[in-house]
């Protein structure tokens, strides 16, 4: 019982770090126990590109998903460093 236990606390901080966002991300967003979601953009590249994540869940089903915008058409506007 006390390794099941163990994996499952190693499997859950291996998730939060594998999903989280990277250092230099800006994030945006807030999460209630029903669910939530957040807005992570990356740095501004020199063509205005950067990418965007969200993240979202509800009673514990949800995903991420990322995708590369420009800063001229980001809706919302970003909201990085």
């Amino acid at each position: 019982m006390k390794t099941l236990v163990a994996l499952a606390v190693g499997a859950m901080a291996a998730g939060s770090i594998a999903f989280a966002a990277p250092a230099s991300a800006g994030c945006q967003g807030g999460w209630t126990p029903w669910g939530g979601g957040t807005i992570c953009d990356g740095p501004v590249s020199a063509d205005g590109n950067f990418e965007r994540c969200q993240t979202a869940g509800a009673m514990g089903f949800g995903g991420t998903n990322c995708f590369i915008l420009n800063v001229a058409n980001a809706n919302p506007p970003r909201v990085g460093p």
